[in-house]
């Protein structure tokens, strides 16, 4: 019998706990007392999007990790196991930095704010696992000179954690303490942090997992080596441009405003579309144009040629090396 604690069923249990939490948002009834409602509002916003949905990801990752021989499945399950503890631990504490406006102490929302950026950690450690393999290259590890076929895929996969790190961690904590709460929340600081989190984590996520079925589906020699490349740098160019042009300028520009003048006066109509914010906001006109037609583009091109091989044609044949299973007769069998 195969263990629990493996692979299959960790993906499976992550999986599970993304819609039995999202469910707790059932328990605000209409009659509910506004700071009950917004408790298990926020159970959906954080331990839906940001703790579970954050499992599932660093499960994912490491699952895939581990079928293509890039990451040790016994490190890979440490670090998801290391993951469910800081989730289990600091998971219902994090979701206390959200809570200011609902008379939360605020030695909760100091909590809140330290648990929450500490939830990043278990997928930097496997993204570095999994760099480390890539610098040391894949023909070592697979003792062939094959070029390793999901070069690519793993580097999607690299940068989840990347961004993960950067959108989820650095710039999560930034708008996480309570004192910078009072005079930023919902200003261009949250969408800073909003931005890099979402395309960078699960954006890069659904691109990597994509890339790593195409590269079965389109036939070797009809693989665009050149498209992945270009797709991949200028997803993350373009993505990289948006936050550091535009969305991390207007927010401290923002949050300055805010402490100086004051919160209304920071997220009113006249502020927000001024000529500095407006300047700023079309800066990030290039960047956009990278993301779309060099990463959008390209990636588009590939799921076509996927779509036109995937029924014909000879596909790829290298598969991993490393699998998590050996299929063993019963001694039933045997007799």
């Amino acid at each position: 019998t195969e263990s629990k604690t493996n692979m299959p069923w960790l993906f499976f249990f992550s999986a599970l706990a993304i819609p039995a939490f999202y469910a707790v948002g059932l328990l605000a009834r209409t009659d509910t007392h506004i700071s009950v409602a917004e408790f298990w509002r926020f159970w959906v916003v954080h331990l839906w999007v940001e703790d579970f949905l954050e499992l599932f990801t660093t499960v994912m990752v490491a699952y895939i990790f581990v079928m293509l021989g890039v990451v040790r499945e016994r490190i890979a399950i440490g670090i998801i196991f290391m993951d469910a503890i800081l989730y289990s631990m600091g998971g219902v504490i994090g979701t206390m930095h959200h809570l200011y406006f609902s008379g939360t102490p605020v030695e909760h929302m100091a909590l809140g704010a330290f648990f929450s950026a500490a939830e990043v950690i278990p997928l930097t450690f496997l993204t570095v696992e999994a760099w480390a393999f890539m610098q040391l290259g894949a023909r070592q590890e697979a003792k062939t000179d094959a070029p390793f076929p999901h070069r690519w895929a793993v580097m999607f996969l690299v940068s989840v954690g990347f961004w993960n790190f950067l959108g989820a961690g650095v710039f999560g904590f930034l708008i996480n303490l309570p004192i910078v709460s009072y005079y930023q929340i919902g200003t261009a600081l949250t969408a800073n942090h909003g931005h890099a989190a979402m395309m960078g984590v699960y954006g890069m996520l659904a691109v990597g997992l994509s890339m790593f079925a195409l590269r079965y589906i389109i036939p070797a020699d009809k693989w665009p080596e050149k498209w992945a490349k270009v797709s991949f740098w200028s997803l993350n160019i373009g993505l990289a441009w948006m936050v550091f042009a535009t969305l991390l300028p207007l927010g401290v520009i923002q949050l300055y405003h805010s402490v100086d003048q004051g919160y209304f006066e920071a997220r009113s109509l006249n502020f927000v579309t001024g000529n500095l914010n407006s300047l700023i906001e079309w800066g990030r006109l290039p960047g956009d144009v990278i993301f779309i037609l060099g990463g959008c583009v390209p990636f588009l091109y590939m799921a076509f040629l996927g779509l036109k091989h995937f029924r014909h044609g000879k596909t790829v044949m290298e598969m991993p090396q490393d699998v998590l299973f050996t299929e063993i007769e019963s001694p039933t069998a045997k007799k």
